[in-house]
């Protein structure tokens, strides 16, 4: 088994200044260092450095993968722009943390494994989770919730605890955040179960310019003055932000237990692996009912498929003639002919005798599909 690690940073917000890409050429010799991207692997060694810490100083984003079964997202967003505490009730536990780290707020979280795929390849690159910070700066909670449930998950939170308040949209998550869920390995069920809670996105840009439209005049001209002063401030995202902390969550039901969700988390996979299986049942009997009428078809012809055989050796069609060979053997087998089977194929390879690359893939298929 060999060990293989993958440590991607990225900086959104500032590029690199060419005297902080010297001090991690310092920590690096090997990583690739480009002024919004710090990139290396190992296969022997480790990243002489603290992720967090690098996070800290320079980055806005970090992705760590391990074929042993760890895999870690890191998140900085400007502290001037979020309300820490919203997200006190989300980031509990060892699994997931949320800090204050100078002007910026960190999001830490992690995943382990414990029967780990050495064979398992790289989750790709941190672009596909990037995302994630503009939804947080809109005051888009369902990253956070996720957070909460990979801390359900890692048995961080008491049974007895009570979900955070469940946002909307749970059901229908970004792309981000299915690909989040995807690298973190937060179970699909229990999302699932979480969803039920959650009613649908209603933030829509009616809505959005309604409440902008009744803001007090005051109101608007602080708005205005925080455009004229941060010209690069998002502001589109940043009105969404507060209308969203404005709005009070609606919810299905009443707040849940762990253990509720847990529960209801078994459900969703009992039902889940039961549909599975009965689709799967299903397309075994089509594929089963479609292989029979192709048999039937074959066995009108059978002399005729015998010179199709040989022809397709002959020019090399080695894919064709590889399946028409093995239904030429099953229906064999069906009717209880496989001795002249074998004879047949024998002699069709006496012929052949120069397409050995043919009767050596043959015997490989020959024993897998048996």
């Amino acid at each position: 088994m060999s060990e293989y690690q993958c440590y991607e940073f990225v900086a959104i917000d500032q590029p690199l200044t060419p005297k902080q890409m010297a001090e991690l050429r310092a920590i690096s010799t090997r990583a690739e260092i480009t002024s919004t991207r710090f990139w290396n692997e190992y296969q022997w060694g480790d990243l002489k450095a603290d992720p967090a810490k690098l996070v800290e100083r320079y980055f806005d984003a970090h992705m760590y993968f391990a074929n042993w079964g760890t895999h870690r997202l890191i998140l900085r967003v400007p502290l001037a722009r979020m309300d820490a505490k919203m997200f006190k009730a989300y980031f509990v536990g060892d699994t997931v943390s949320v800090k204050v780290a100078g002007k910026h707020l960190i999001f830490d979280l992690h995943s382990e494994d414990e029967e780990p795929d050495y064979d398992e390849e790289s989750q790709g690159s941190l672009a596909a989770l990037t995302q994630l910070r503009a939804e947080l700066l809109r005051g888009d909670l369902r990253v956070a919730y996720l957070a909460w449930l990979l801390a359900v998950q890692a048995a961080d939170v008491p049974e007895t605890d009570t979900e955070p308040p469940v946002p909307a949209g749970l059901a229908a998550l970004t792309a981000a955040q299915a690909t989040m869920a995807e690298f973190l390995r937060i179970d699909g069920d229990l999302i699932s179960a979480a969803a039920e809670a959650s009613e649908q996105d209603s933030v829509d840009g009616r809505a959005l310019r309604n409440w902008v439209r009744e803001l007090a005049p005051r109101a608007k001209d602080e708005w205005l003055l925080r455009a004229a002063s941060d010209p690069n401030l998002a502001l589109g995202g940043e009105l969404l932000r507060a209308f969203r902390g404005n709005a009070k969550p609606a919810q299905k039901v009443g707040r849940r237990t762990v253990a509720d969700l847990l529960v209801k988390a078994e459900a969703h996979r009992e039902r889940r692996e039961r549909t599975q299986a009965q689709r799967a049942a299903k397309a075994q009997r089509a594929a089963e009912t479609a292989r029979t009428k192709r048999l039937d078809r074959l066995a009108t012809r059978v002399e005729a498929a015998w010179k199709e055989l040989e022809a397709l050796v002959e020019k090399s069609a080695y894919d064709d003639a590889i399946a028409l060979a093995i239904d030429l053997r099953d229906l064999a087998k069906r009717d209880g002919m496989s001795v002249q089977f074998a004879e047949r194929f024998e002699a069709t390879r006496k012929r052949q005798l120069r397409r050995r690359a043919f009767f050596a893939r043959w015997k490989r298929e020959n024993e897998a599909r048996r």
